[in-house]
């Protein structure tokens, strides 16, 4: 009997030290980190990032740093429909009027982030033509907004490792997928 009580003890107190619970992240706790932007293009084959530094102090206020533009550029070619194509983009991604809040929704806390999100470049087309590469275009290429605002990150997913918020958008030569993670540590 002393033995099934001591399995028993040693059973739940194994459960308790092992189980991560939500209340373990407690309200009214600092918070530093990043929200970081990770733009990945399909065709032409390339991927940029920015990280943007976080505060979130433990009466809720939020603190976000204004990003510089982020440039990107890349360059790759493929065959389609049995033609070789190249294609050339490079610009820059603005984003503005970066605000967060945080909040609690149903016994659960979020960061709520809202932001303008601006791509605007320049895209160049070219086609083998035997020996030689024909410039099919060239243009400006951009895209306004692509993820639904606001973004909502749960606190105790960024705690425990990234809480993430994505979205893809297609072209006729490819996709534009943007992956935006939230990475906090308490203080």
């Amino acid at each position: 009997m002393a033995t099934r009580i001591l399995l028993v003890s040693l059973f739940l107190s194994l459960l308790i030290a092992c189980e991560k619970k939500e209340d373990d992240v407690i309200p009214g706790q600092n918070y530093t980190g990043t929200l970081e932007l990770e733009y990945i293009r399909s065709f032409p084959t390339f991927s940029t990032s920015l990280q943007i530094p976080i505060t979130i102090s433990s009466s809720g206020l939020v603190a976000l740093a204004q990003p510089v533009p982020l440039e990107f550029q890349g360059e790759s070619d493929k065959m389609i429909q049995g033609e070789r194509i190249r294609i050339r983009e490079e610009g820059i991604i603005n984003i503005s009027g970066i605000a967060a809040k945080w909040l609690k929704k149903e016994g659960r806390q979020y960061l709520e982030v809202y932001l303008d999100f601006a791509l605007s470049g320049q895209q160049q087309v070219w086609k083998w033509n035997d020996y030689y590469w024909r410039q099919l275009s060239e243009g400006p290429y951009s895209l306004m907004d692509p993820v639904e605002c606001p973004m909502m990150f749960r606190i105790d997913n960024a705690v425990l490792s990234e809480s993430v918020c994505a979205a893809r958008c297609e072209d006729c030569w490819g996709h534009n997928n943007f992956r935006w993670r939230l990475m906090l540590t308490p203080e």
